[in-house]
């Protein structure tokens, strides 16, 4: 993929539009290719199972359900959405394992959280260790298992969160490896993250999928509402970026703008909004086709990875940092 100066692009879409009248030339060059396998990774990380884990962060936080508060009692027990209350809770149903808190997962409504009446899609397990359920103080992990409501089930995603010791000089940090599944294609991520005093948490990834790329992302702190996402890899000879402003959640989802650069130079402006995306290129003219459904790939990967990974590990594993 190659993107054309933009000089040679104006002329080159002069050209085809009074020579063949089929419109200007596409800003990148193989963009199907990279499409699709954009379209294979976000159907990975924005998986029904990951958008319900994503949603059920807060609720889990306002139940006072974390590293920090996760003790044996909870183990081998279930925790179900009231769509009444509207919080989530321990009930009397079964099914948990013994070492595990079972999280039911469900399909979400336009607000982003469970829809009316409640469909359940999957299931979490959340696996503590603590001094509270036999782990060491100095050992505190939790690791996270989304799966299908299948009649098999398949673990859809696994991710681990481990605090680093405290003799490494990183303030309040911790790791996070994780992977998402569809299909045959599997994402894996490699994300330390730290919490600078008063700050947001940093998260700087690494993924290795059909494209390899870095991430960083900031969540919000105590006096910040929104996050960024921004992400960076490079496909043939070509290397993209994109950098996002303030993100903010929304039905489920994070909306806002990135910019996106190839080889250096402005590419696209792509802005996610309540009702859909759009995208305008270098000379101000909207994005159409494949060339928009690469650019709207490129920020839903890394806003995706933010929110639906990255965000209920931080919920859940932050008083644990």
């Amino acid at each position: 993929m190659r993107r054309r100066p933009f000089a040679a692009f104006l002329a080159a879409a002069s050209l085809a539009a009074c020579s063949d009248g089929s419109g200007p030339a596409p800003l990148i060059e193989n963009g199907a290719l990279l499409a699709a396998q954009l379209d294979t990774l976000n159907a990975a990380l924005a998986s029904p199972q990951l958008r319900s884990l994503g949603s059920l962060a807060l609720p889990l936080l306002s139940a006072r359900v974390t590293i920090y508060t996760m003790d044996s009692t909870m183990l081998g027990r279930t925790m179900e959405w009231d769509p009444i209350r509207r919080i989530v809770q321990f009930t009397s149903r079964s099914g948990a394992p013994p070492y595990a808190i079972r999280l039911i997962l469900y399909k979400n409504d336009s607000t982003g959280l469970p829809k009316f009446p409640v469909e359940e899609i999957g299931y979490a397990y959340l696996v503590p260790m603590n001094a509270r359920t036999g782990g060491r103080p100095d050992s505190v992990s939790l690791r996270l298992t989304a799966f299908t409501n299948a009649t098999t089930p398949e673990a859809v995603a696994d991710i681990m969160i481990w605090r680093l010791p405290a003799n490494v000089p990183c303030g309040q940090c911790a790791s996070v490896t994780a992977s998402a599944h569809f299909g045959t294609r599997t994402v894996n991520l490699d994300v330390p993250y730290q919490i600078p005093i008063d700050g947001d948490g940093q998260f700087t990834g690494t993924a290795s999928s059909g494209v390899n790329f870095t991430h960083f992302a900031t969540l919000p702190g105590p006096n910040s509402t929104a996050a960024t996402a921004n992400m960076g890899f490079r496909f043939g000879n070509d290397s993209i970026v994109a950098v996002s402003g303030p993100l903010h959640p929304h039905a489920g989802k994070l909306i806002g703008a990135s910019d996106i650069t190839m080889n250096g130079s402005h590419l696209a402006t792509v802005t996610r909004t309540a009702i859909g995306t759009s995208a305008t290129g270098p000379g101000g003219q909207r994005l159409q086709g494949t060339d928009l459904r690469v650019v709207e790939g490129v920020f839903s990967v890394a806003a995706d990875i933010a929110y639906y990974i990255e965000w209920p590990t931080f919920a859940v594993f932050f008083c644990g940092c």
